[in-house]
């Protein structure tokens, strides 16, 4: 599989002025699903789902850059499709809309577009951070304890360039997703890389602690 999409990165890559300072935002999908039940992704959810294991993709957002050229075409072959539903699983509705308002900016086609933020995806979820959070889903975990394994997991200088967002439901605080702060190529650097050439996340609005959500 890896070898199939680093194949089509290449043969699919169109790349011109591509934004080099990006968001990238990755759900619980467990946590997502607790506070929104009713939601199509949510509903359609069965056993065996990588979405019950792994965090998923929510969006690759250019930072400061929306709608940029909305004429943009939305393609990806069937194969593509197949695979980005795997990654983001509310991808029927989801995908056309965050290419409409962050992939047109990114500086791709689609399917680059969508295969560098699978990439991505992948490498966060090798980490021992996904470790982590398996070991501890259903128990109340702090930033500050999220930021000492996030550095563990990514290098110390990297502990804070993230954002962790939390919802509430029935009186509990869920962690429903990590927004990862990113500087450099996404086509041709690894999430390690882009980590360490970013800043930390300063001026954003953090969750003090949460639950990640059990299946």
């Amino acid at each position: 599989m890896k070898k199939f999409l680093a194949l089509l990165m290449i043969l699919s890559s169109l790349v011109f002025a591509v934004s080099k300072e990006n968001i990238l935002a990755l759900s619980w999908e467990n946590s997502y699903c607790k506070v929104h039940p009713k939601d199509k992704a949510c509903l359609m959810r069965k056993p065996g789902d990588y979405s019950l294991s792994h965090f998923v993709l929510h969006g690759l957002w250019p930072k400061k850059k929306k709608y940029c050229h909305i004429n943009y075409k939305f393609h990806l072959s069937p194969l593509l499709w197949k695979v980005l539903k795997k990654y983001m699983p509310a991808a029927d509705y989801l995908a056309k809309h965050e290419w409409k308002k962050h992939g047109t900016c990114f500086g791709t086609d689609a399917e680059t577009y969508f295969l560098t933020a699978i990439k991505l995806t992948q490498q966060f979820n090798e980490s021992h951070f996904l470790t982590f959070v398996r070991m501890h889903m259903g128990q109340y975990v702090t930033l500050q304890r999220l930021r000492f394994v996030f550095g563990s997991a990514f290098g110390d200088r990297n502990r804070r360039k993230f954002q962790v967002i939390c919802e509430r439901k029935n009186g509990n605080v869920y962690i429903t997703e990590i927004r990862l702060n990113l500087k450099g190529d996404p086509t041709k650097l690894g999430l390690k890389e882009l980590l360490d050439n970013a800043e930390p996340m300063i001026g954003v609005k953090q969750c003090p602690g949460g639950v990640f959500a059990l299946p």
